[in-house]
């Protein structure tokens, strides 16, 4: 018989489960009897004995053998595309590094009846930063942004011959693709287009801004020639799981794949900057940045700050901070660019890259 459990896990959490994260009341909505059908059409013969809500859209479901998450809908991004769909995708490109700290995809439900369609994913046992960071000593913090970064630059080295959202019948592999040339300032280009014409149509800009900025934009940027990599999308700390062990904190889990895409490396970059901008996350910030600039002699793919500029920039149009935007389109001219020059995939410090 299925417990509905209306409060948090009393154990230790994991995923999204941010306390200032308002739940999606499609999870309030969901019935056992929903839950139950939706797991058996995913694990025939399964028996759900617990679902307790697990962040903004999950539900942690313990089954007499273990326990799953149940990923509901969360809408549709403009890039990415619907974040289900999306997050499947991503996890299943990503399937064989098994030696990742990332969930694996159990199985997917489409919508039936009055069920919504979910995905099931393995459950990652541990706290997200968000809630726990403050209680974390700084060396930990630190080895948690390498961890980060080390898994990023494996994500990262997935390639594929397209930018945007994932396509099923042709997710990225660690195979190396043919040179892009391009392809990353017209696509980056496309998306400063459509936000700055919204920010226009909501008089956060005036189309004489928005002519300027793109303009700014357009004679600053060099294409890298290099094609577009899988990328998290939004890199968070309520999107990264820790997990006590001894004497320190270490990375157990990094979850919330919907707004993955293809694209380059810098967008990872950009946004966990902005995500993690509180002074909290310095040491995470720093550890990331040395350990990440390790994995590739690529300058403009490191964490560089004139490699992030630019998608630093649509990050924050695309969150309607038209105003910030502007600032750093300003600021361009006092960043120099280096050479952008093609490097040998070859291993650098001991990671091999594919991009």
């Amino acid at each position: 018989m299925t417990k509905w459990v209306t409060g948090r896990p009393p154990s230790e959490v994991g995923w999204e489960g941010a306390t200032s994260i308002q739940v999606n009341p499609m999870i309030e909505a969901v019935s056992p009897n929903q839950i139950e059908r939706i797991v058996t059409r995913i694990l025939p013969g399964a028996q759900v004995r617990d679902a307790a809500p697990l962040g903004a859209r999950s539900l942690l479901v313990t089954l007499n053998d273990r326990q799953i998450v149940l990923r509901l809908p969360a809408g549709v991004d403009r890039w990415a595309g619907e974040a289900l769909r999306t997050e499947a995708l991503a996890l299943r490109a990503l399937q064989a590094e098994i030696d990742l700290p990332l969930p694996s995809v159990v199985g997917e439900a489409a919508a039936s009846g009055d069920d919504p369609p979910a995905l099931a994913l393995s459950y990652l046992a541990g706290t997200p930063l968000s809630e726990i960071i403050t209680a974390i000593d700084e060396e930990s913090r630190f080895a948690i942004g390498q961890a980060l970064a080390r898994v990023m630059a494996r994500v990262h080295s997935y390639l594929a011959s397209y930018y945007g959202q994932l396509r099923a019948e042709a997710l990225p592999t660690p195979a190396e693709q043919p040179a892009m040339l391009a392809a990353d300032v017209a696509y980056l280009r496309e998306r400063v287009a459509a936000a700055a014409a919204d920010a226009v149509a909501q008089g956060s800009l005036t189309a004489e801004q928005s002519e300027w900025l793109q303009g700014r934009l357009a004679s600053w940027i060099t294409t890298t020639g290099r094609p577009a990599c899988l990328v998290h999308g939004d890199l968070h700390p309520r999107r990264i799981i820790v997990r006590r062990r001894e004497r320190d904190w270490r990375l157990v889990g990094v979850v919330g794949w919907g707004f993955a895409q293809t694209w380059r490396p810098a967008w990872d970059h950009a946004t966990l900057h902005l995500n993690f901008a509180d002074p909290d996350y310095f040491g995470l910030r720093t550890g990331y940045g040395v350990a990440y600039d390790e994995t590739t002699d690529r300058r403009y793919d490191q964490v560089r700050e004139f490699a992030l500029l630019t998608y630093r920039l649509v990050l924050l149009l695309e969150r309607e901070r038209a105003d910030l935007a502007l600032a750093i389109a300003d600021q361009l001219d006092q960043v120099h660019t280096p050479p952008v020059i093609a490097t040998p995939n070859e291993p650098i410090h001991g990671v091999q890259s594919n991009e």
